[in-house]
């Protein structure tokens, strides 16, 4: 029931700068009353997805379906918030010491919602739907076991073809029942999550109801979940101002238009979506680290950040997300400082001989400029302004800096043929954060190393990374390793960009999304009868 309790609270009002030349406007106070109610079982909220080739998680492309599916489907172990694993469906997991072989004991009182039991057949009849498939999103995850067995109903042991840290992350897909999708890969749903399929309407919509058999212990107080299929992703917004939806979840940054809306709220979360400046090793003026320190320095990332994503990203020095387990603290060092970046590249021997306003230096018998050209996609409008930005401050430190736009394949046939001098560009991450796919200089000539970087130092600690098996040695090594990389600056660092959960007012509670589960907290969501 209500309680009927008047909190007193201040609504901050603030009016965001729509060109970039404008001050923000300075923010008002405003004291209203508003109604405080207890959490009270009930009501239904509407979100939208597209609607999948096939509802089976598994074999699914659709990324709103992912998100969704979470609610339905479990995995052996999950990501939490800070990106560390924990155990789900598994009780618990042991590797033999030094051993590539892993023997997973299942939790025993799982039921499907369907209430068949759980069990160690269902895992494998998991991995066997992944390897069958040719092109599942989880295909990259079985690259490294080498087999796997079931050794009773609630035991399997897989063995990976070496011992690596993240092995165990590689259980993180959606384990579906083997007794539903033998006969029907494309089957309703039934999974052994917090919520169960009650109707299914094809091309039309999907609804949930609390699942009875979860083992959860918080029963959620959302009484039904209504997704309703859309299928042209940029109408989400417009179903979500028409009302016909109660959320949207969007990595567009400048969700902020919805604050126009008085019964919105947004909610604001760090992605592994990482936006640097890519160099070309083999230009020389890059391997020179106070070129690269002047760099970094000598561009306002923070400007950047409020001008162009109005504030929805963080700076960031490493490639580690602010939020993971693994970050270092101490990891930022780099602030915004022209005058620094300066006496860098005078320490450095570089001078403006000439007056031309780009530095230069004599090495050997030869001149060598600060002189590059920076290509991005130019359908990107971010990135566009962002380029011109870094070019006019790096012109004020004294680089000389051509901007090169063109279209996205453009800009993958020139990185792909090492036919630039640096690049504006961004990684999703992966949630393992192993970075040797960029950094190490194996992968020169696979190249997914595009940079061409290589330092025998960060080489070492990103091997001694992807062995650690310890927790604890596993975080000392990237602490190290972020060291390295403030000290090396092997890519210029820009951000990591935020995401939001722009929900209806109606919808209360604990609304706390991440990079892996927008939904996480929906067990402690909860609508007012005075919302319904």
């Amino acid at each position: 029931m209500k309680n009927k309790s008047i909190l007193l609270v201040l609504i901050l009002i603030m009016s965001f700068a729509l060109v970039s030349c404008e001050e923000p406007v300075v923010q008002k106070e405003t004291e209203i009353a508003v109604e405080n109610e207890e959490p009270v079982a009930g009501g239904t909220i509407n979100v939208s997805s597209v609607e999948p080739g096939s509802l089976n998680p598994l074999l699914n492309k659709s990324k709103s379906y992912n998100e969704i599916s979470k609610l339905i489907f479990q995995s052996l172990v999950e990501y939490d918030k800070n990106l560390k694993i924990i155990p789900v469906l598994a009780q618990n997991w042991n590797f033999e010491d030094g051993s590539n072989k892993c023997v997973i004991r299942l939790k025993d009182n799982v039921l499907w919602s369907d209430g068949e039991s759980f069990t160690a057949d269902d895992v494998k009849f998991s991995l066997d739907t992944i390897k069958a498939s040719e092109d599942s999103i989880y295909k990259s995850n079985l690259e490294h076991i080498y087999s796997y067995k079931v050794k009773d109903a609630l035991t399997i042991e897989i063995t990976f073809d070496q011992p690596f840290a993240t092995a165990i992350d590689m259980l993180s897909f959606p384990v579906i029942p083997r007794h539903i999708y033998k006969n029907n890969q494309d089957a309703v749903p039934v999974g052994t999550g917090m919520f169960k399929v009650s109707q299914y309407n094809k091309l039309k919509s999907l609804e949930l109801i609390y699942n009875d058999k979860w083992i959860g212990i918080e029963k959620p107080y959302v009484e039904k979940i209504n997704i309703v299929f859309i299928n042209d992703v940029d109408a989400f917004s417009i179903a979500f101002q028409s009302k016909e939806l109660d959320l949207l979840n969007t990595t567009s940054y400048d969700w902020e238009k919805y604050s126009e809306m008085k019964d919105v709220n947004a909610f604001k979360y760090s992605i592994m979506y990482y936006d640097f400046i890519g160099l070309n090793y083999n230009k020389t003026i890059f391997q020179d680290k106070a070129v690269r320190k002047a760099m970094i320095q000598g561009i306002n990332r923070k400007s950047i950040v409020d001008k162009y994503l109005l504030g929805n990203a963080t700076v960031a020095d490493v490639p580690i997300n602010p939020n993971s387990w693994l970050k270092d603290t101490d990891a930022e060092k780099y602030g915004y400082s022209r005058s620094e970046a300066q006496n860098l590249l005078k320490t450095a021997g570089f001078t403006d001989s000439n007056s031309d306003g780009i530095l230069e230096r004599k090495v050997e018998e030869s001149i060598q400029e600060l002189r590059f050209t920076l290509i991005t996609n130019d359908e990107n409008e971010f990135r566009r302004k962002a380029a011109e930005e870094i070019k006019k401050n790096l012109e004020e430190v004294g680089f000389g800096v051509e901007i090169k736009s063109m279209e996205f394949d453009g800009v993958r046939a020139a990185i792909d043929s090492g036919e630039f001098d640096a690049v504006l560009t961004g990684y999703n991450l992966a949630n393992t954060q192993d970075l040797s796919f960029a950094f190490h200089s194996t992968q020169i000539e696979s190249g997914s190393n595009f940079m061409s970087y290589s330092n025998t130092e960060i080489d070492v600690l990103l091997q001694q990374a992807y062995t650690a098996m310890d927790d604890n040695r596993r975080k000392e090594i990237y602490k190290n390793l972020q060291k390295s990389f403030r000290e090396e600056v092997p890519c210029i660092s820009l951000f990591f960009r935020d995401a939001a959960l722009v929900v209806r007012d109606k919808i209360q509670g604990e609304i706390k999304p991440d990079s892996v589960n927008p939904y996480r907290s929906i067990h402690q969501w909860f609508i007012p009868e005075s919302k319904r």
